[in-house]
């Protein structure tokens, strides 16, 4: 009796356990990597640092920004004289202003203007008088030009820095697919553990029916006398061993389903249904005989991490382009043109301003270097450096794209051939198991063999099962390994200029 109430208690376990698996919500490796992408932390952290990537484009961009001064300065000079002819005191009031506007060519253009009110007071009023503007109003406008023949030539500090930003913002966007990318390999591996877990429960609940129609069998044959209670007790634990598999990969379906719905976000507890992914099976038939390299170089086409290697190198070429300028001599041609205005009255002084009649023409070169190189060297060394580390990490990732597509490929390539063995061994066990089963209540067989040819049918179902899943993960994987997966869900839309390539 208390064997026949523990029966019935795991049982409506495990009913109620499969009428909640039931109700579950059902859901495809594309919904799941779906719903992941649309939540995750991880990618709304990306999120800030394009943003922040997009800052630097702007800071680059101001550097061509126009810049304004302004300058007003009131004074009031008394001094010792030695004539009475001599200014013993100068008040000056001054007011300039420049503006100058840095061009992308490398050139600088400027005005500047310079307008002053000079009053002069002297101990003699004859001397005064001989002045003939005082107070005195002069007005200087000019414009200039400078253009850098050498070090500053092209503006590297602003065009190649501005391609550096470009390519950091390229690389934040490249990034953010790369957690993409990275985030579905760990949905697929907790996707299809949680398949090998239905796989699994579901042989395990097969194997529960048998042994549980072996025990009613072998109490209905010791109560007729035909066995004895050994035979029945080897019965008994043959379900408590089954019973203890279902148990045990019930619960660790339960720690699958937790990890993949905190993958989500959802609640631990949330039931989720999984649906075999035939749409994708269907996709990557068409692909699964490529070769190694045809793999490889559509991978290198849609592998977000070596195109986040592309933009890091132009960054780094860019900085390469600005260390190497820096080396240069500073030699600058400077052209201005300015006019000239002196008149004892403000008004007249700034029309006169306006006037080229009194101006001011100058042509000049500028020349300077530092005498040492240690600062410049170590920049362009650095320069150098970043770019050899870059294409040294790109070789690294690479030969991991590869190692991960001859994985998949290879398991692909065993395994086909391995499931229709593994599928011919589960009919010849279920023939043998049914013909012992048919000694067996013919009295001319025991039940250890009957238990072992269980367990041996058991074996072969599960390992066909397992075989069959084993061939759908690797092909998940290697179109993950490809770079496509994600374009093939249509969660990510193919860029036009690949259009075609899948």
């Amino acid at each position: 009796m208390i064997h026949l109430l523990r029966n019935i208690t795991f049982s409506l376990i495990c009913i109620s356990a499969f009428s909640v698996h039931a109700s579950a919500a059902e859901m495809s490796l594309k919904q799941v990597i779906k719903s992941v992408l649309e939540q995750h932390p991880e990618l709304n952290v990306s999120r800030i640092d394009t943003a922040i990537a997009a800052t630097e484009t702007n800071r680059v961009e101001g550097i061509l920004d126009p810049i304004i001064t302004a300058n007003v300065i009131v004074s009031d000079e008394k001094t010792p004289t030695v004539s009475d002819f001599q200014p013993a005191e100068n008040r000056i009031g001054q007011l300039s202003g420049s503006i100058s506007k840095a061009l992308a060519s490398g050139g600088t253009i400027g005005a500047d203007f310079n307008y002053i009110r000079t009053s002069q007071g002297f101990n003699s009023p004859f001397a005064a008088q001989l002045a003939l503007f005082n107070p005195s109003y002069r007005n200087q406008i000019n414009i200039n030009y400078r253009h850098p023949l050498l070090k500053g030539s092209d503006r590297p500090d602003y065009n190649q820095a501005l391609i550096s930003a470009e390519a950091g913002l390229e690389q934040a966007k490249k990034q953010k697919q790369v957690i993409a990318h990275n985030l579905a390999l760990q949905v697929i591996n907790a996707y299809y553990q949680l398949a090998s877990d239905d796989i699994n429960i579901d042989i395990a609940r097969q194997a529960v029916k048998r042994a549980k129609r072996l025990l009613a069998y072998q109490r209905s044959r010791e109560r007729f006398g035909l066995i004895e209670r050994a035979d029945r007790l080897q019965a008994e634990a043959l379900l408590a061993a089954r019973n203890t598999d279902l148990q045990r990969s019930l619960s660790q379906r339960l720690n699958n389903q937790n990890t993949l719905n905190r993958l989500m976000l959802h609640q631990s507890s949330a039931k989720i249904s999984v649906q075999r992914n035939t749409f994708l099976t269907q996709q990557i038939t068409k692909l699964d005989g490529q070769s190694i390299t045809d793999s490889l170089s559509l991978a290198e086409r849609l592998r977000p991490e070596l195109q986040v290697f592309e933009a890091q190198m132009q960054a780094a070429n860019a900085q390469l382009m600005i260390a190497l300028d820096a080396d240069q001599l500073q030699l600058d041609i400077v052209a201005t043109l300015g006019t000239r205005a002196l008149d004892k009255t403000p008004l007249p002084a700034v029309v006169a301003g306006l006037s080229s009649h009194d101006h001011f023409a100058s042509i000049s070169l500028e020349l300077s270097d530092a005498l040492g190189r240690g600062a410049v060297n170590a920049g362009i060394r650095k320069a150098e450096l970043q770019r050899q580390r870059i294409e040294a990490d790109r070789t690294r990732v690479l030969e991991q794209i590869k190692d991960d597509i001859s994985a998949a490929q290879t398991a692909i390539t065993a395994a086909i051939p391995t499931l229709a063995v593994a599928r011919q061994q589960v009919k010849a066990e279920q023939r043998k198991f049914n013909a012992e089963m048919k000694r067996y209540r013919q009295g001319r067989s025991d039940t250890a063999t009957l238990v072992q040819f269980e367990g041996e049918l058991r074996n072969a179902d599960l390992n066909a099962q397992l075989q069959q899943l084993t061939i759908e993960l690797a092909q998940t994987q290697l179109a993950w390994a490809q770079g496509r997966l994600l374009y093939d869900f249509n969660i990510m839309l193919l860029p036009e200029n690949m259009a075609g390539l899948l």
